[in-house]
Order: structure tokens, then sequence, then C-alpha cells
């Protein structure tokens, strides 16, 4: 009786387990590169998204896949300009859908407001901790992919095309590869010229004709080792070109690029803004992307 119990409260243990998040800091204490800010970080509603702001200590929140082999690891970067974070519809809420594919994930909260540099250290830290940690978190060295929505699409591109680290190596950690094996581009901002040199506040002359060029931004440089990409992007959607400059660059440089443009959905639908339109189904074909690309482990 007594054992009969204990299996069936193990039982229930693995259930809240199995996919379970963790939250952990990603620098070591006194040690994070950069600045931060000195405002209070704070969580509250908005139109029901949970907005995170004020974040100074940057943290992966680990959802680990189920899987009888190494999987596929995504490191998540939800947007908000650089200024916020839309933390479930741009983050959890993905996390989870992956893990439904087979594929582990963590979300990074990343340095806001303001900190395009410090956000860029967070990326990069991340993806070495993700490979440092591999044993651990039962997944692939050689399978780290990155992903984000709006500015945090921004940031995964900065994250896939960035030449060298962004910062000293603090510890261990820092002898990992900083670049990902994979990229996740959903509605992106800023990867074109036109809109990266509105953000910046830089002189127009600086921009492109938004209309007619797609030029990719300047702090962007893609090579022949840049990572597959896949695009998902709306016609409707004010950013549109920062996809289509995306994806030119990736096609002239004979890289890998899986695009999904859509008629209508707008900006910041996340999976949940855009019902009924097929935009809706991006999930899905993300998920088959994944596959394709070995990313998913194996069913216990």
């Amino acid at each position: 009786m007594i054992m009969g119990k204990f299996f069936a409260a193990m039982a229930v243990f693995a259930a809240v387990t199995a996919g379970a998040s963790e939250k952990i800091e990603i620098w070591p204490e006194g040690k994070m590169p950069g600045t931060a800010t000195d405002a209070q970080e704070r969580a509250f509603p908005d139109n029901n998204i949970t907005i995170v702001e004020n974040v100074s200590k940057p943290e992966l929140e680990l959802f680990l896949a189920d899987s009888a082999s190494p999987n596929g690891f995504v490191i998540i970067c939800p947007g908000g300009g650089y200024h916020i974070l839309a933390y479930d519809l741009e983050g959890t809420e993905i996390a989870e859908a992956l893990n439904k594919f087979g594929v582990s994930a963590g979300v990074l909260k990343y340095r806001v407001p303001g900190n395009r540099d410090g956000a860029l250290m967070d990326a990069q830290r991340a993806i070495r901790l993700a490979r440092a940690n591999a044993k651990k978190w039962n997944i692939d060295p050689d399978k780290i992919g990155i992903m984000g929505f709006s500015a945090g699409a921004s940031l995964s591109a900065r994250a896939s095309t960035a030449g060298a680290p962004k910062y000293e190596a603090v510890d261990e950690t820092d002898k990992q590869p900083f670049k990902p094996n994979l990229t996740g581009l959903i509605y992106p901002a800023y990867c074109d010229q036109a809109t990266y040199a509105q953000s910046m506040r830089l002189p127009a002359e600086q921009a492109t004709d938004y209309n007619g060029e797609y030029k990719l931004a300047e702090e962007l440089s893609i090579t022949n080792e840049t990572p597959p990409v896949f695009i998902v992007e709306a016609q409707d959607d004010p950013y549109v070109n920062a996809s289509l400059a995306y994806y030119m660059a990736m096609k002239k440089a004979g890289r890998p690029a899986d695009m999904h443009l859509f008629s209508q959905g707008g900006h910041g639908f996340g999976l949940r803004k855009a019902p009924g339109k097929p935009v809706e189904k991006w999930i899905e074909l993300m998920g088959e992307w994944l596959k394709f690309n070995g990313m998913a482990g194996q069913k216990k």
C-alpha cells in the first residue's frame, strides 16, 4: 500500500515537472559585462499580455522537452522595441509550443530598456550557456537555435550575424561558440536599413527608400557562414521590409532561407492575435522546419 502511494506520488510529480520551467541567471554574480538599469524590475498585465520592464538581471527560463535522446534547444527572445518584453505572448507560450514538437527551449529575459549592447551580450551568453549545459539539459550542443519576435527578432539576427563576441570572457562557459546553428525571425523589426535608421534616429540620408529598396541594416553582415533562417511575415506589417531585406541578403549569400509571407496578420500576433487567418498556422510550419533540421528528440 505504501509503495503504491509512493509510485502514485511519483507519477503526479513527473506529470507536474515534465516540461516545467526553471529560471536561471545567465551571468555569475558580479561579473555581468556592460550596463543595466537601476530601476526596479516589474511584470504587469497589459491587454492580456504579461509585460516585463526594467530588466537588470538577465535570466533564461528553461522549458525542456521530455526526450529519450538529446534534442535541439531554441533560445526565444520576446519583442518590445528594446524597451519592454512581451514575455508570455512572445516567450513562454512559444516555448510550450516548441516542446510539443519535441524541441527544448529557453525564454531569454534580456536587458531592457534601451540597452542594445547588453541585450546582445545576453543573447550570446545564453547560446554559450546552453552549450555548456548540454549534457545536463539533454540537448545537442550542435543544435542550438535562436528565435525572436519584432525587436527580439532583431536581436536574434544580430546574434546570428555577429562576427565576434560582444564581451570579454568571464568564465569557462565563454569558451563555448557564441553563434547559433539556426535562426527564427518572426515579424522582425530593424533588419532593413530604413527602419534601423529610424529606430536609431540616424540622419535621413542614411536610410533607404522604404518602398523601393531592401538594403540590409548596416549592423548586420550575412556571409557564407550565417545560420539557416526561418522567417514569418505578414504583408500588412509596417516592418515587412525587414524580413525581405534579410531574406534577399541570405539569397545573395547562397544561404538556406525559408520565408513564409502572408497577406494579413499585421505585427505582434504571436500565437493568438490572428484568429482565422492563414498566418496563425506559422508555428506548425516552424515545427516541421525544426524537425527537418534534426531539432526534435526521440519520444520516450
